[in-house]
């Protein structure tokens, strides 16, 4: 074998031998940061990270729950409150002595004193009491409503779709830049450059998994958190 064909084999060996610790540096780097639910299935060539555990029609139905809680919370606003002024200042209970019941109740008070007397008198108070404790019902229907499900129905939506639409925009984000470190991974040439961008890469998938176990821990909360309101909702 002359020069030229001993050259030739060993520069096809070292070719060789650098992809294989290519690929073997790659899949190294893609098992990082594996937690019990979630992981990334990273594949051998170009190809989109797969999502295993953290299924995006899972996220979908967490925010389609949202968006529930989001009109239930408004239809019961409504059934609690049903006089317009109030609703507009977003507001539950009425300012003292505006509660329609009570202003009912106060007018056929004074219709009995001015404008009636005898049987009709007394009817007409029998109304009036019954128009106050009616107006005392629904008060204390309203606070309990504003103070205990509304509240906590109000702070679950706002407070977790805030940091839920974060972490999505996240996990999309880092998803993509997978991808792309991964092909650039693959390409390097040298091993300097591989541990380099082996490192990205590396963080990269570890906040995949971060970012993508506390959305999964979300959606596992929902049971739980739709039970919590269940139970509010029977309480009012």
């Amino acid at each position: 074998m002359d020069k030229k064909q001993s050259d030739a084999v060993k520069k096809k060996t070292s070719s060789t031998n650098q992809k294989n610790e290519s690929d073997d540096a790659a899949d190294a780097v893609a098992k990082t940061g594996l937690v019990n639910r979630i992981y990334v299935n990273v594949g051998k060539k170009v190809g989109l990270v797969e999502w295993t555990k953290l299924e995006p029609r899972n996220i979908d139905k967490l925010i389609s729950y949202h968006n529930i809680i989001y009109k239930i919370v408004d239809a019961v606003e409504l059934q609690v409150q049903y006089v317009p002024k109030v609703l507009a200042k977003k507001e539950v209970i009425c300012e003292p002595g505006h509660n329609q019941w009570e202003l009912l109740g106060g007018w056929l008070n004074y219709l009995s004193q001015v404008q009636y007397q005898g049987p009709q008198s007394n009817i007409l108070v029998r109304y009036s009491k019954a128009c106050g404790k009616i107006s005392i019902k629904e008060t204390h229907i309203q606070k309990r409503t504003r103070s205990h499900l509304i509240k906590k129905m109000r702070m679950y939506t706002g407070d977790e779709s805030e940091e839920l639409n974060y972490k999505v925009d996240q996990l999309r984000t880092l998803i993509s830049g997978i991808d792309e470190h991964r092909n650039k991974l693959k390409s390097a040439k040298t091993v300097d450059e591989l541990r380099r961008r082996g490192e990205v890469y590396g963080r990269l998938i570890r906040g995949f998994n971060d970012c993508a176990n506390d959305v999964q821990g979300m959606i596992d909360e929902v049971a739980m958190v739709v039970s919590i309101h269940q139970n509010e909702l029977l309480k009012v």
